[in-house]
């Protein structure tokens, strides 16, 4: 199959202009590192199918930071059929030092100038036929938001590979005599090596050893030419340095500079001057030094202020629907366990993380329209200052910001940090974020024991602890294990776009279609599981189901009036249902467990079912969305009265649970910060490629839970007492 690749600058519109050509769904987000994985889909043009690639975002090939590595490794195949170099027009200049390493891939490229709109607005003209001829390949003008231009750049494609022979001309980058005859002598000891030669371009594998590039230095080890090569990397290197005064790779990169410099100087003209652009001004106010992050944090406070008044409706409707559901299929279904399971377990369960569906899909419209507006970018910026005194690279936060969503793909995200000291601390701290799965919990209690106002100040509060505490963590990893200095940080900073509606609903698709996809899967095994472990053995006791009927027996007996034997029969379920938690192996468990957390749930010693509490939290371990559904499968019992099918699950927790406003933040402090997901741990061990770091993460995260809502009881009884 033929494989055509994307390859540009992080911001340039490369996954929008991807999308438009596949027609698949991928977030655009407005800031470095949002694509740190290959993303793949296929065009049909004619009878052709074309593989398309999107490649990690990247300023250069120099292959430092993982993101790099990752798009250097895919451009070197052989198997690329045809380059396309996404361009922002309006940073042309800073985009073209890319262009100027993939042209010396000779490979046929085209030029995509993407974003031409934002250039026109600034005043800057850009002469697209002299930069066709300079660059010696098609060069198309797009729009990839409104997919102007997407047509005649499909055409394109199809025209190169409908030629016998792809034709490219190449547009030579002279480095100087002295390094162009240093590079000769590379290719010519390259060349003696046929499959290599074959295998990547000598000149593009000549420039990797004179730069030093890992990959490059792989390759020629393994040649049984390595030694020669060797010596002659080794000869040139030296001469570079001590004839110009300048190692190679200071040397080549001024040279590519020159290039793009020239270009632009070449093809762009500025038809008038723009003055100060919106840009400018915006970022006046939202990147000042002083009011910078009071108006990131007033942004936070108003985005999940939105979350809780917009999701809040639906989410009652929804905890509705399932509500009657699960009271018709217990009308409905003879009784026995299967009414149970269905009933009291997967409903309830797979129910109370559903009803979130609307708070996650607001939520994430709100973060997907802050990342496409360009802000995200500036949060980082702004914030750049106070991660480095605590011992966290700027980029950092850009990983941190991401967590919010999932820290599944923040922990993938750290891949655009390039020293590895600064990356693996970001990967130790992103679980301490706050992520949405830990979302619904705080809803849930939040909800439960406090007014509205006060609740969306607890979820607020919450997650400036998590980032509070994920940059003390990093200040402590950086004073114990890692003593590296902070590497310096600088950051791009997009222009201002408003987003588009399709991108953000998308966004908000995709999130909430993975949110019920979780949900019907790992929720709805984790809810069966909970409620066998919850039932089991006492719904099999025989002594329990004969007593059951016994009593039902008794109570038919009497010959009660409709209403009096319908509420003593509710009493007895009631009753029964205790009886068969209280013998189950979920109360064992949480029993065993319970005087360890009895300090942060139980100071008092006074609530009967604290241990339900405990075995939530150790389901929490799997997926924390599960700590909400063990709470609906543990907690859901019918009272006495028969009330509560018509009482919602925060009512239940409200009333019938003895938990306090207090003991209710001590533990979300702990939902916070303890152990994180399967997933997380899992991709955590994929990025590190050791267990040490997982089992490091499960260590660290229990002991700050446990010391954090500690503190919680303590401080807070202290405030009240006084």
């Amino acid at each position: 199959m033929t494989l055509v690749a994307l390859a540009g600058n992080p911001n340039c519109g490369k996954t929008t202009i991807f999308n438009a050509l596949t027609g698949l769904r991928h977030h655009v987000g407005n800031y470095p590192g949002v694509t740190v994985e290959l993303q793949s889909g296929q065009l049909v043009l004619g009878d052709s199918v074309i593989e398309i690639l999107d490649l990690p975002g990247t300023y250069s090939l120099s292959a430092h930071s993982e993101d790099e590595r990752i798009a250097a490794k895919e451009l070197i195949k052989k198997n690329v059929d045809v380059i396309i170099n996404i361009l922002d027009a309006s940073n042309l200049e800073r985009n073209l030092y890319l262009t100027a390493q993939l042209i010396e891939l000779r490979r046929p490229i085209i030029f995509v100038i993407n974003m031409i709109d934002d250039a026109e607005k600034t005043g800057k003209v850009i002469d697209i036929e002299k930069l066709e001829l300079l660059l010696g390949g098609p060069v198309i003008p797009t729009v990839g938001s409104r997919q102007d231009g997407i047509q005649k750049l499909r055409s394109k494609i199809q025209e190169i590979l409908n030629q016998d022979e792809i034709c490219h001309r190449q547009i030579p980058i002279s480095y100087g005599d002295d390094i162009e005859n240093e590079l000769r002598k590379l290719e010519l000891e390259i060349s003696q090596d046929e499959q290599l030669a074959e295998g990547v371009a000598p000149r593009w594998l000549a420039l990797g050893l004179l730069e030093n590039h890992q990959w490059a230095l792989t390759l020629a080890s393994e040649s049984h030419a390595s030694r020669a090569i060797e010596n002659q990397r080794r000869e040139s290197a030296a001469f570079l340095e001590g004839h110009l005064g300048e190692d190679a790779t200071a040397l080549l990169a001024e040279r590519r500079y020159g290039f793009a410099h020239g270009l632009f100087a070449e093809t762009v003209q500025t038809t008038a001057e723009s003055g100060r652009n919106l840009t400018e001004k915006l970022d006046a106010v939202l990147t000042h030094r002083w009011l910078g992050i009071p108006i990131f944090i007033a942004i936070l406070m108003a985005m999940y202020a939105v979350t809780f008044v917009l999701g809040k409706l639906p989410e009652a409707w929804i905890s509705r629907l399932f509500e009657n559901l699960q009271n018709w299929v217990s009308i409905q279904l003879p009784h026995g366990e299967l009414a149970s399971l269905l009933a009291n377990g997967i409903i309830p369960g797979v129910g109370a993380v559903a009803a979130f569906l609307p708070v996650i899909l607001v939520l994430m419209g709100c973060v997907s329209f802050l990342e496409d507006t360009g802000y995200m970018a500036r949060a980082a910026f702004i914030m750049d200052r106070l991660m480095h005194l605590m011992g966290l690279h700027g980029k950092s936060f850009i990983p941190l910001v991401m967590g919010t969503g999932c820290n599944v793909p923040a922990i993938q995200a750290t891949r655009i940090i390039e020293a590895k000291d600064d990356r693996l601390i970001t990967i130790l701290v992103v679980p301490l974020i706050s992520c949405s799965a830990r979302l619904q919990v705080y809803i849930l209690l939040a909800s439960a024991f406090f007014q509205p106002v006060y609740a969306a100040f607890v979820v607020i509060g919450l997650h400036i602890l998590s980032f509070g505490v994920a940059v003390l963590m990093g200040k402590i990893l950086r004073w114990t294990l890692f003593h590296g200095e902070t590497t310096p940080f600088v950051m791009e900073l997009p222009p201002y776009r408003m987003p588009v509606l399709k991108s953000t609903i998308i966004h908000m698709w995709e999130k909430g279609s993975t949110f019920l996809t979780h949900a019907g899967t790992s929720i709805l095994a984790g809810a069966a599981l909970i409620w066998f472990f919850s039932h089991y053995p006492g719904i099999a006791s025989y002594e329990l189901k004969s007593k059951y009927a016994q009593t039902q027996l008794e109570i038919k007996a009497k010959e009660l009036p409709a209403d009096e034997e319908r509420c003593a029969l509710e009493q007895m379920e009631a009753e029964h249902q205790t009886q068969i938690l209280n013998t189950s192996f979920a109360a064992s468990f949480g029993r065993k467990i319970q005087p360890i957390l009895q300090p942060i749930l139980d100071p008092d010693k006074s609530r009967q079912d604290a241990w339900k509490d405990s075995v939530a939290l150790t389901v929490g371990f799997v997926a924390k969305e599960l700590v909400v559904s063990t709470t609906a499968v543990m907690y859901r019992i019918p009272s006495s009265d028969g009330d509560a099918d018509d009482l919602s699950l925060q009512d239940t927790l409200r009333f019938s649970s003895g938990m306090m406003p207090l003991t209710a933040i001590s533990f979300l402090v702990f939902v916070l910060l303890y152990t994180p997901c399967l997933a997380t741990l899992s991709m955590i061990y994929e990025e590190t490629k050791s267990l040490l770091w997982p089992a490091f993460t499960i260590c660290y995260g229990l002991f700050l839970a446990w010391g954090m809502s500690w503190m919680v009881i303590h401080v807070g009884r202290m405030v009240i007492g006084s």
